[in-house]
């Protein structure tokens, strides 16, 4: 479980590099604007700028669009890619070549030999790090950063809370001012600011300057000091100033941006970001505050800020908060100064033009690039090439139904018995990074009635075996024995309680795993002995089990293959609607009797996933018998897994030229699903003798559209590739 929360915690933290990144980038370029302009920009836009930077760092996923200023850093990441692969692509070749010519094909063993380097000794601490972090897909370096991060994002949203914490509880004890003289220029403030709610007034010693505190419930401290020292009329500004934030909802604005310090405080230019943005934000509110008091109130504003500094200073004031004089830094302090000695009736107020820019540079900057424009189907040109064939799907784990193919894929040799008794039930290759990180693989026997399978499992040396018997081996329900073979040592691990039993040993660079219930020593030690790297007559022996209920396709030779089995060509459009592309394709026995075959294929979203993996599913057959039933009877019959037959109602529609029927939500499983899981909806239509039906999986609202680029797409002619 803690490999998956590790998962899970390193999937958020990418989410968060890439966020802050782009973050980072409109935090640039909103300090470019305000360099350039920054005489000609009124302190309201000031604000409102980087409120867009706030808005990019608080959204976790956002729309994509051709106006964003992403699409120039994906154009030149694009290019950069293409000449990388291009590069990539061709020293692979010329690498390639020179090994073929020097190693004989198919001659496995003595490439091994050639290439095989001795595992490196690692010590006992190294080796518990390796079996902490071996079973998550991240780097090390990842795990620690991510953890890092997430540490010191819960320290900072504890600190915050604490601080509103602290802060509600000190409310308490606060003394609620009952000087009528203040209760009337409080009035007469909030008259003037078009406030009806009441707004409670306190004081007290807790802080030395002014603030105004509470999201739904706002109140204002005014230090006990300020009410006896100052006049009604500088008390009037101050007043004026907390209910300027008021009015703008600057509490709201100053928590969310301290709630994104926490979430990104990693990144240094956020700090830079909040810092000027409560800046801008102070100087906004004294813009507001003298559009209400009118122009003549500037310089007795400014001289009642001037006093309050030199005499109520203090730098003990509490960052969340809104205070009139929130900082005594000099260059702040005199921007404020300076905007309040030239400001002119109307400032405050955003132009036409000003709303304009803004709402042009929010579709610029709170967007993210638009998805490449899509192929109707699959082009030898936009595909990568792996080898001899194009890889359609990188999948990190390869399921076959051929030992040769999976020897073709994968970049390391192994070994596999050499006994005829033995036929393929399975072979499934992990990759990590085009390197192989696993084998698994399952090998059929049949005495009789008898059927033995033998699940083998091979790893590089030094990999970290996930098994319950190894990890567990200085257990006393666990009985450990050493057997020579052929000069090996092979390791016998059997659990006492169940009889559970493994062979373990290690052979040129490699690690296997050998299991299967009741088979005598001799029967394994004879397998394990036959091992060596498949010739051609091994792989023959082992060639694709055609009886296999699932077929999948990763690259273009699949794709012939499944073609082949099929008797029909499908259609396999990789991507369309600038927000889908296909994730996975297979072809499979629709029946138990394995007389009819079908091709499927996933649908994933390429801007932002949703609650399922996959969004929908597209399924062809060669048979048109569930159309035509609907056409006569307007039900579509879905089997649920207790092999009951439910009946839907579905509403012909007419997309591009063909009938198509829709059905009514469903859930999988009918009345056996779980209240939770997702409505389907499916649409049924014919093509040239094929049946063939879409499967959505979300609500999405361009599913006849979808339906509609599918009816066009052309079948692929899977024979230009070679």
């Amino acid at each position: 479980m803690r490999y998956k929360h590790m998962e899970i915690l390193c999937d958020v933290f990418l989410w968060f590099f890439d966020s802050t990144l782009a973050a980072s980038a409109v935090v640039l370029l909103v300090m470019a604007i305000q360099k350039l302009f920054r005489h000609r920009l009124s302190p309201r836009l000031q604000h409102a700028l980087w409120l867009l930077v706030l808005v990019r760092l608080l959204l976790p996923d956002l729309p994509s669009s051709p106006a964003s200023i992403f699409n120039v850093a994906a154009t030149i990441k694009n290019a950069v890619s293409m000449i990388h692969v291009e590069g990539s692509s061709l020293s692979h070749d010329i690498s390639r070549n020179s090994e073929e010519n020097k190693i004989p094909q198919n001659n496995h063993s003595t490439a091994l030999e050639k290439n095989h380097v001795q595992p490196v000794a690692i010590t006992l601490q190294d080796e518990t790090q390796a079996r902490q972090f071996s079973q998550v897909g991240y780097p090390l370096g990842v795990q620690v950063v991510s953890a890092i991060w997430f540490a010191g994002a819960i320290v900072f949203i504890g600190y915050l809370f604490a601080c509103l914490f602290r802060l509600r509880n000190r409310r308490k004890t606060l003394t609620p001012v009952t000087d009528p003289q203040i209760l009337s220029v409080m009035d007469e403030c909030q008259r003037k600011f078009g406030i009806k709610k009441p707004i409670p007034l306190y004081t007290g010693d807790y802080a030395k300057s002014p603030f105004i505190a509470g999201l739904i419930h706002p109140w204002i401290f005014v230090p006990e000091a300020v009410v006896k020292e100052l006049a009604p009329s500088q008390l009037l500004h101050i007043l004026s100033h907390e209910l300027a934030h008021c009015k703008r909802k600057d509490m709201w604005w100053n928590t969310l941006s301290s709630f994104v310090l926490a979430i990104h405080w990693m990144n240094p230019l956020v700090w830079i970001c909040v810092k000027r943005m409560k800046a801008a934000r102070e100087i906004a509110c004294d813009a507001c505050v003298l559009e209400v008091l009118g122009e003549q109130a500037a310089t007795p504003y400014g001289l009642t800020m001037i006093e309050c500094l030199k005499r109520f200073a203090s730098k003990s004031a509490q960052p969340q908060l809104l205070y009139f004089w929130g900082t005594t830094n000099k260059s702040e302090m005199t921007r404020r100064i300076t905007m309040i000695k030239a400001y002119k009736k109307g400032t405050y107020k955003l132009s036409a033009l000003a709303v304009v820019c803004v709402a042009g540079l929010g579709v610029a900057t709170l967007t993210n690039a638009a998805a490449p424009a899509p192929a109707p189907a699959i082009s030898p040109a936009t595909i990568a090439e792996t080898g001899k064939e194009r890889l359609l799907f990188n999948s990190s784990h390869r399921s076959y139904g051929s030992l040769e193919k999976a020897v073709k894929v994968s970049p390391t040799p192994f070994k596999v018995p050499d006994l005829p008794e033995l036929s393929l039930a399975y072979v499934t290759l992990y990759l990590d990074d085009q390197k192989l990180s696993k084998v698994d693989i399952g090998f059929n026997k049949y005495e009789g009635k008898s059927h033995y399978l033998y699940d083998m499992v091979i790893l590089p040396s030094g990999a970290e075996h996930d098994d319950a018997l190894l990890e567990n081996q200085q257990s006393p329900d666990i009985k450990k024995e050493t057997l020579k073979l052929n000069g090996m040592d092979i390791l016998k691990l059997t659990r006492v309680s169940d009889s559970l039993t493994a062979y373990f040993w290690e052979d040129q660079g490699l690690q296997y795993k050998l299991r299967e219930f009741d088979v005598s020593d001799e029967e394994m030690l004879k397998v394990i002995s036959s091992m060596k790297f498949p010739d051609q007559d091994m792989l023959k022996q082992y060639e694709n089990q055609k009886g296999q209920f699932k077929t999948n396709v990763y690259d273009t030779e699949d794709l012939r293959y499944a073609q082949e089995l099929l008797g029909f060509t499908p259609k396999l459009p990789m991507q369309f609607l600038e927000i889908f592309e296909a994730s996975g394709a297979w072809a499979y026995y629709r029946d138990t009797d394995r007389t009819s075959m079908g091709f499927f294929v996933e649908f994933a979203r390429t801007n932002k996933p949703g609650k399922w993996k996959n969004s929908f599913y597209f399924d062809q057959e060669k048979d048109t018998s569930t159309y035509e039933e609907i056409q006569k009877t307007g039900t579509y019959f879905h089997e649920i897994i207790n092999g009951e037959k439910i009946g839907l109602k579905t509403t012909p529609l007419q997309i591009e030229g063909k009938k198509v029927f829709r059905t009514e939500k469903y859930k999988i499983d009918g009345r056996l699903s779980s209240p939770d899981e997702v409505d389907n909806v499916s649409y049924f239509w014919v093509e040239n003798d094929l049946g063939y039906q879409v499967t959505f999986q979300e609500d999405l609202p361009q599913q006849q559209e979808i339906v509609a680029e599918l009816i066009k797409a052309k079948p692929v002619d899977a024979s230009q590739w070679k």
